[in-house]
């Protein structure tokens, strides 16, 4: 059995599941990781993007749950769909950026493959290739952000997407089920797969969304989060899994993405 079978059915289970990275994927993971570091503070302030929920983005800029309850992190966030329209910026031409894009090129392609697979597992169609409407969010939780007292860096949530791909560099991502909560732990090469609320609706609530936190350090630590977003296509007619309707997840992806903090998606 492949390693995507496997976390097919474990989704489909609970919602929750692991993949190995490639050496490839490990290699830009952390040039991202361990990059961000070295980026001015005019960098950010010049390739941030509100509208379209893109580029860099200070710290507390996203919530959620409570919107007087921020995340305590800034964000990098990129959108494969905007990035001609970013070419003239500088920072482009950057090995930060460059890390980034190849990174996301193969994170879509297991989202891709991993969709299709639960597709099958329910006997539907594939979906459409996504890419365009999905993006790759980097979350910088700053050694400054435990002196506040607050149990969760990150409230608990489900992610309003279909699936999650998260690889944090240290330990902090929990599930949360019922009273309790189950710290994520991953080897150097895993990435931890959750499925979100779009995927629950499609199919028909037979998958659940993963709910999940990210704890406050006990001590002063600086940590990073690399997150892959899927969301269907938009120009795709979808139909449910199990009951076979039509089913418009368009105005449910926006619901979500705002329910955030962001701006509505603008994918043109």
């Amino acid at each position: 059995m492949t390693q995507i079978k496997t976390c097919c059915e474990s989704i489909v289970r609970s919602g929750f599941g692991i993949l190995q990275m490639s050496d490839a994927m490990l290699q830009d993971y952390k040039k991202i990781v361990d990059g961000y570091s070295a980026i001015s503070q005019a960098t950010k302030d010049s390739f941030s993007f509100v509208q379209d929920t893109d580029g860099f983005f200070p710290f507390g800029a996203e919530y959620s749950s409570i919107e007087d309850h921020p995340d305590l992190c800034e964000r990098f966030c990129y959108w494969p769909v905007h990035v001609s329209k970013r070419m003239p910026c500088e920072f482009t031409q950057s090995d930060f950026f460059a890390a980034v894009a190849t990174f996301e090129r193969q994170v879509n392609e297991l989202a891709q493959e991993l969709m299709d697979d639960v597709c099958e597992e329910f006997g539907v169609a594939p979906l459409a290739p996504f890419r365009s409407a999905s993006y790759v969010q980097l979350c910088v939780y700053g050694a400054q952000a435990t002196g506040n007292h607050r149990q969760f860096a990150q409230d608990p949530h489900e992610d309003g997407h279909m699936l999650s791909f998260i690889k944090p560099n240290r330990d902090g991502l929990v599930l949360v089920r019922g009273g309790s909560l189950e710290p994520v732990r991953l080897l150097e090469c895993e990435i931890a797969v959750l499925s979100g609320s779009l995927l629950t609706e499609l199919s028909d609530h037979a998958i659940p969304a993963a709910y999940h936190a990210v704890l406050a350090p006990l001590r002063p630590v600086a940590r990073s989060s690399l997150i892959y977003f899927a969301n269907p296509n938009p120009e795709q007619a979808l139909t449910s899994f199990f009951r076979r309707q039509p089913i418009d997840l368009n105005s449910a992806v926006n619901t979500r993405h705002t329910g955030f903090g962001n701006q509505p998606i603008q994918l043109l």
